[in-house]
């Protein structure tokens, strides 16, 4: 059985047809597939034309009716086009694109940063219509922000533009996106950082919980900018220790449950204690703290957000414990000083009033401890994060269970992000000796 003719493309006008009703009077008839499929005929007469001095202008071929159709037909076009194309110019596809994002609620600190890497390609490639931005163009633009800004800001850079080009694709804006194949440059010499968070090693996870709670090393505040440049001396103060600090900025709980079970910052200060079941040692992630502009901060559960995707994640009995510790003790200062005003959140890591806590300064917080500990300025509060995939790698755990408890989609990013690389692994020498000398001969 044949297949048949095959169907006009939506908005595309077929053959006239042409009607003489009276001389030079005409009657254009055509058909054209409209948004739900189904073939319309469109009808238009001979629109009136008049001569310079008022008289009749006859339509002789039919030309007038004919282009009156046809342009009825283009709206009909038009109306079921979308509201981007390949002619659409790049600023306008950003604008588009941000509305959307708003749509789905995304983070204030997304739009900070999205709005930086947009606004420095809108300067270079702002008027530029899409098809007119191939891939080495995202190459050239995302190589100047590795020189400029660092790696990391370089991929955070083609996070953004990937995604507002796929958009473009979904609209049918473009057939591909140019940002897939776009590869950032090697070997860049980078002005700011050129990763994430850095590695650490169990042994300096154990001084840094010891050291959080008992470290009599001095912790100096972090100076400013101005203050770094001023040629007049600092006033003088004695600094706190290491302890005295975080236990002033409510810091070491914080930093143990992060250990234990790798969260990022926004998720443990959007904990609540109904979030937590001590006795059969299981965290629930519901909500997030961030920042939105005009509100300040909020405790938000957003469906489907990759940045809290909810779940149930195992207590470690170390995290056990301080939690039972951490919930008697706020509960005694809660009795001494209860929250005034409205009804508070009942959250797990509270501020000093029982609202909530931005975790920006929970990371700058940190940054001060770390200066005071001597650690690499690479070690923030998401190293944590990287360290709980390590170890779970290093005890034999699957990919899939340890990005179950990292709430990662996809356990292959949890191997290549997360996952410490490049150390020895004595066991694999010790599989090589049994290999090649053999159990036997090791005993001989």
């Amino acid at each position: 059985m044949g297949r048949g003719r095959p169907h006009r493309p939506i908005g595309v006008a077929g053959t006239i047809k042409l009607t003489e009703l009276s001389p030079g009077h005409w009657n254009a008839r055509v058909r054209v597939r409209d948004a739900t499929g189904k073939r319309r005929d469109l009808i238009r007469v001979s629109p009136p034309k008049v001569d310079e001095r008022g008289r009749r202008v006859p339509d002789r071929n039919g030309s007038r009716a004919s282009d009156a159709v046809l342009l009825a037909a283009s709206k009909i076009s038009v109306n079921l086009r979308s509201e981007l194309s390949g002619s659409t110019r790049v600023r306008d596809l950003w604008t588009k694109y941000r509305e959307y994002l708003v749509e789905q609620k995304r983070a204030q600190g997304t739009f900070d940063l999205y709005d930086r890497w947009a606004a420095l390609f809108n300067t270079a490639y702002g008027d530029r219509i899409l098809i007119e931005v191939p891939t080495d163009t995202v190459e050239e633009f995302l190589k100047a922000v590795a020189e400029g800004h660092g790696m990391g800001s370089a991929r955070n850079a083609r996070s953004m533009l990937s995604g507002m080009f796929r958009y473009a694709v979904r609209k049918g804006a473009l057939p591909v996106n140019p940002v897939r194949e776009a590869q950032l440059v090697k070997n860049v010499e980078a002005k700011g950082p050129t990763g994430g968070a850095g590695h650490i090693e169990v042994d300096d996870l154990r001084f840094i919980l010891t050291a959080v709670r008992g470290s009599v090393l001095p912790c100096p505040r972090k100076l400013t900018k101005k203050e770094r440049e001023r040629t007049t001396p600092i006033k003088s103060y004695t600094p706190p220790t290491v302890a005295e600090y975080c236990e002033e900025a409510d810091l070491a709980d914080l930093v143990t449950l992060a250990a234990a079970v790798g969260q990022r910052p926004s998720q443990l200060l959007g904990l609540e204690w109904s979030d937590i079941e001590l006795d059969v040692k299981r965290v629930r992630t519901s909500g997030k703290v961030i920042r939105i502009r005009g509100v300040g901060l909020a405790r938000v559960v957003i469906a489907n957000d990759p940045k809290n995707p909810g779940g149930t994640v195992a207590l470690p009995d170390f995290a056990v414990e301080m939690l039972r510790r951490r919930k008697a003790m706020l509960a005694t200062r809660r009795l001494a000083s209860p929250p005034m005003g409205k009804e508070t959140l009942n959250l797990v890591f509270p501020s000093r009033t029982w609202g909530l806590r931005d975790p920006n300064n929970v990371q700058h917080e940190w940054q001060r401890v770390r200066e005071a500990l001597g650690l690499p300025d690479d070690v923030t509060v998401y190293s944590f994060r990287k360290l709980v995939a390590t170890v779970l790698d290093d005890a034999g755990l699957s990919a899939r269970m340890t990005a179950d408890v990292l709430q990662h989609a996809d356990p292959a990013m949890t191997q290549r992000k997360y996952m410490a690389r490049g150390r020895a692994h004595p066991e694999a020498a010790a599989a090589m000796d049994r290999a090649v000398v053999g159990d036997a001969g090791r005993a001989n």
